[in-house]
């Protein structure tokens, strides 16, 4: 019995040394590292320069809004009650996904697909609490919209004596947000890829629900720094009633909807396909974390080129390439 006992301890021993040595392996080589590394920056620049905002915000946008709420596209459109701005703020939802402040929302896939324990803790509850994240930051932005509404930048129709034309400050929001979440996805794939360390790596690694919930906050934040006409509509009928409790309702419900194409085809690839993708996925850290690092960075840089740098250009200020 001692023999065994002494056996189990040294495969127990063996297997956590294993582990350990796993985990301390870098996710490449070198010079992989660096072209993963390249991949996902001249992604996130090609995709900001071939952005057409015409497209995608009208054509698909627009039409998604306005298969839902006839109208809703229509200059001056107002909302008329609680009831149609519950309409409206899924129709504003669903159309800001595919647009230049929600498309990044995809880059979540790759994170939740490589999540450690996906199978046992189910996708319906990382899903949960990737929303709950979402509600988080979307309603309280949303009550604060109701209780300070004309010093809410995202609000303001003014605009600064800079550029031609002139920059409306609105923007100067949307710029501030975006460019911060790009930095913090692009920090991520550092982490990813192991060049920099993630304070937040504990957490991670005994809380199945840290990450989804994290990925939640960073979408919710794409409301704040969203100036999608349709959600400018709702936010000034939301912020206008002077009810913080409806103002809310409204803004987390257009939160909701902005990930229900991802959520759907995160489903679609987990139940879909029997669980083959998730395994792929785990199958070979290197190749998860090749494929985060390269999707958060390629958003990241997406949004940092941008909205912090193609947005001025529109005005004047500095230049980048676009078609």
């Amino acid at each position: 019995m001692l023999r065994e006992t002494g056996r189990a301890d040294l495969a127990s021993l063996g297997e956590a040394q294993s582990a350990s040595t796993v985990k301390a392996r870098p996710v490449s080589s070198g010079w992989q590292t660096w072209v993963i590394l390249l991949s996902g920056i001249v992604a996130g620049l090609i995709v900001a320069m071939l952005w057409r905002a015409d497209i995608v915000d009208r054509a698909i946008g627009m039409t998604v809004a306005d298969t839902i709420v006839p109208g809703s596209s229509e200059k001056g459109w107002t909302v008329a009650n609680a009831w149609v701005g519950i309409l409206f703020a899924v129709a504003a939802g669903l159309a800001t996904t595919f647009t230049a402040c929600n498309c990044v929302v995809f880059s979540c896939l790759a994170p939740l697909s490589a999540q450690k324990g996906l199978k046992r803790t189910g996708v319906g509850s990382l899903l949960l609490w990737m929303s709950v994240g979402v509600v988080a930051v979307t309603a309280v932005y949303g009550v604060v919209g109701a209780l300070l509404e004309q010093y809410i930048p995202g609000l303001s129709t003014a605009t600064l004596p800079v550029g031609n034309p002139p920059v409306p400050v609105r923007l100067l929001q949307s710029s501030g947000v975006f460019v911060a979440l790009g930095l913090l996805l692009v920090y991520w794939g550092l982490v990813s890829l192991q060049l920099a360390k993630n304070p937040l790596q504990n957490l991670f690694a005994q809380r199945a629900w840290a990450l989804p919930l994290a990925l939640g906050v960073m979408v919710g934040f794409f409301t704040v720094g969203r100036p999608y006409p349709l959600f400018r509509t709702l936010f000034q009928y939301s912020s206008g009633t002077g009810n913080p409790l409806l103002a809310g309702l409204l803004v987390a419900l257009q939160g909701l909807c902005n990930i229900v194409v991802m959520a759907l085809l995160f489903a679609l690839l987990t139940w879909g396909t029997r669980g083959r993708f998730e395994r792929w996925m785990v199958a070979n850290p290197t190749r998860s974390r090749a494929l985060i690092a390269i999707s958060v960075i390629g958003g990241g840089i997406f949004l940092v080129a941008y909205w912090g740098v193609r947005l001025y250009s529109r005005f004047g200020i500095g230049w980048f390439p676009h078609v």
